[in-house]
């Protein structure tokens, strides 16, 4: 892509923001945005997923055969009698998180490798391409005006979350939304990963982590880092529904919240230094803090929010957990839980992982709250039933206003 400015005689009023769940502000939609939403929906995908990408084969655009197929080929992605020893669910909902090593089977950790680099690959084609061939009014805005420059575009190659994301002068957020980019919901780009998220396997161990048998969907990523990275600072994530920064609770009232399961997955695992490794500290989900729970690195994070600070069940000092783990290694977190990311040295190879996060309804009122990173496209194949049955489930809090209470934002109580 050209590093100037793309300019087009364009009315870029003409088309609004689509809101960041469509479906669940459908009254209070723009007329414009309203027929683009009730469109057939092979037109929407199509535009998801432009000619020049040449994935034919991504979910988005399976027919009843595909899923059917997905369905019969079928096979083990964990090893359940090995996970389910390790899984201790008292232990988890004190220490905000779960280390589950060598628990893919070896074929799995083969085919989880290799769809995490065709993932990228497909970031990385984009990234590469020109973006005047996309079709943007079919994805709800005007074409950019703007361009990424080519350091920005250099700089992201090969990594995940690295794009600027702040506004949509290029139409990265735009792209992220639908799910363009294969970096945000890659799930909807590579069969195996589609495989993952709807595995009976998998929806098993969300089911022990959030101990219901009704589970949601809530985003999915690829969480690519490679030589060189800086690592990432230390943080938390909010939850919604008036739970966050509301002080520290106890283990029983914890578990009443409509909490979100990060599941981490890394099929060639990583070294504790050095080598993009994943940081946590346990018990500190408990404290409830996504606001104050930051720091830019290890030491600040000591001399600040972690300073003589005791774990409110066990009363030991909190401190930070350097992990290393082995090949076919999962890691499940609680989204109150502070955790960060350590450096890869340029010597590194890259680091291959997937989030999956998963999420249950709130214990007293039963509202789910609104999953803000389901593509519109698969939203509005799960709202018109043109999925299957299981997606349609883990989908329905990005459709269904009934399951979030009239909400629109997680944000609220």
């Amino acid at each position: 892509m050209d590093e100037t400015n793309i300019k087009q005689n364009i009315d870029t009023d003409a088309i609004p923001v689509m809101p960041q769940n469509p479906f669940l502000s459908w009254e209070a939609l723009d007329p414009v945005l309203s027929q683009l939403l009730s469109q057939p929906s092979d037109g929407l995908a199509q535009a998801t997923r432009p000619d020049f990408m040449h994935n034919s084969h991504s979910p988005v655009l399976w027919s009843d055969d595909n899923w059917d197929q997905l369905e019969t080929n079928r096979s083990d992605i964990f090893d359940m009698s090995t996970l389910v020893e390790q899984f201790d669910y008292d232990r988890f909902l004190v220490d905000g998180y779960a280390v589950l090593e060598r628990v893919m089977t070896p074929e799995a950790i083969h085919e989880w490798t290799t769809a995490l680099k065709y993932g990228q690959q497909l970031n990385d084609r984009l990234l590469l391409s020109d973006w005047r061939q996309i079709d943007w009014q079919a994805l709800g805005r005007t074409p950019p005006t703007e361009s990424l420059t080519a350091d920005e575009i250099n700089h992201a190659l090969g990594g995940s979350q690295i794009l600027p994301q702040s506004d949509d002068r290029a139409g990265v957020k735009t792209l992220r939304q639908h799910s363009v980019l294969a970096e945000y919901f890659p799930a909807g780009h590579v069969s195996f990963l589609m495989n993952v998220l709807t595995h009976p396997q998998m929806l098993q161990l969300q089911q022990m982590c959030l101990r219901t048998d009704r589970i949601y969907f809530d985003h999915n990523q690829l969480l690519t880092r490679t030589a060189g990275y800086a690592g990432g600072a230390w943080h938390s994530h909010q939850i919604g529904g008036g739970v966050d920064d509301q002080g520290v609770t106890s283990v029983l009232e914890y578990q009443l919240q409509p909490n979100l399961n990060l599941t981490l997955c890394y099929p060639q695992g990583f070294e504790a230094a050095n080598d993009g490794g994943l940081k946590l500290i346990r018990g500190s989900h408990l404290f409830r803090d996504p606001t104050g729970c930051r720091a830019s690195n290890d030491d600040r994070m000591r001399k600040g929010w972690l300073a003589k600070r005791l774990h409110p069940v066990t009363e030991q000092l909190l401190k930070i957990e350097h992990l290393s783990l082995p090949p076919g290694s999962v890691v499940c977190c609680l989204s109150h839980a502070a955790h960060a990311v350590a450096a890869k040295g340029l010597n590194k190879d890259t680091r291959w992982c997937s989030i999956y996060c998963y999420k249950k309804a709130d214990d007293r009122s039963g509202y789910v709250l609104p999953a803000h990173s389901v593509p519109p496209i698969w939203a509005m194949k799960a709202k018109r039933g043109e999925l299957p049955s299981v997606l349609g489930q883990l989908f329905r809090s990005s459709f269904d206003q009934t399951l979030t209470g009239g909400r629109t934002t997680a944000y609220c109580v």
